[in-house]
């Protein structure tokens, strides 16, 4: 499996920095992210279990941690693409002009 690097693509962006590493050892890959998934798991299945002293009612549910910061992270990825990416991609005459 290779990645084509004229594919400008998002699933080939995600997939590049690991090409070099698929390539030379395919089984690390794999074991990183089999890893990756029972760890997890493992934290969702403890979510539930663990009692959480919610001080409003819907910070008790079991994920609302999980699902607040996947929000925070994706909210901090959108406020940076289209309010902080902007002035950092002026082209280098702008004072010149």
């Amino acid at each position: 499996m290779s990645v084509d690097p004229h594919d400008k693509g998002l699933i080939a962006q995600l997939r590049a920095p690991w090409a070099s590493m698929l390539a030379e050892s395919p089984r690390a890959v794999k074991a990183f992210w089999v890893a990756s998934i029972l760890i997890l798991i493992a934290l969702a299945l403890a979510d539930v279990v663990v009692h959480h002293h919610a001080h409003f009612e819907i910070d008790g549910t079991p994920g609302f941690y999980s699902l607040y910061g996947l929000g925070a992270c994706v909210l901090m990825v959108v406020v940076s693409k289209f309010v902080v990416s902007p002035p950092l991609k002026r082209k280098d005459t702008y004072y010149n002009d």
